[in-house]
């Protein structure tokens, strides 16, 4: 992955959270490794973490993640309302 960069510009940051997504084998695990190098991991981590959600939505995340997020509910509701929407065209 340190071949990729440190994740400070906007190709390396991508390069990284791209890697992270497609070669671990879990989504706790991508995450863990795109949070975990020793550049950028806090941008690193949120791109590799909004790929990761929309390639397997809030169902791919471990369950005791979802519990300790607050406002879960209205999140779930705004984001369903936004899913209808984007459907119906």
């Amino acid at each position: 992955m340190e071949a990729l960069g440190a994740g400070w510009v906007a190709e390396e940051a991508l390069a990284i959270a791209v890697y992270c997504a497609l070669v671990a084998p879990r989504v706790a695990d991508a995450l863990l490794l795109s949070v975990n190098h020793s550049g950028d991991s806090d941008s690193t981590g949120s791109i590799c973490g909004n790929l990761l959600g929309a390639r397997h939505g809030d169902h791919g995340l471990p369950q005791e993640w979802l519990e300790r997020i607050e406002g879960r509910a209205e999140i779930t509701v705004l984001a369903d309302d936004l899913a209808a929407e984007c459907v119906r065209g």
